[in-house]
């Protein structure tokens, strides 16, 4: 088995996620901000839109994802084109998860 188009990313929610139905399956779409360090002392941040589909978007409705929230996503690329209103080809490049968790920061307990 070939793993040509495989991501691994650690991120935080952009905003709160999106869940709507097509075509009779669920979808929630987020996008998550990576920083990375440069070197330095500096970063560099990336932004991914994350498609989640069914499965996905049932664990996202149950964790309760919302904006800020620090999540793991290992998955493929897609890529999709269109043509704009202006006849402008357009790419795009979206995250498909073969799966996804929140991180959860552990509680401080009082000793």
């Amino acid at each position: 088995m070939s793993f040509n188009n495989k991501i691994y990313l650690k991120g935080n929610l952009t905003r709160d996620p999106e869940y709507k139905t097509v075509s009779d399956k669920d979808l929630v779409t987020f996008r998550i901000a990576v920083n990375e360090s440069i070197g330095q002392g500096k970063e560099e941040t990336s932004y991914f839109d994350v498609d989640g589909w069914d499965s996905h978007a049932r664990y996202a409705q149950n964790v309760i994802l919302q904006k800020g929230d620090r999540v793991h996503v290992e998955g493929r690329i897609k890529q999709r084109e269109w043509v704009d209103k202006n006849e402008q080809k357009r790419v795009s490049y979206t995250i498909l998860p073969s799966g996804f968790s929140k991180v959860v920061k552990p509680h401080k307990q009082d000793f």
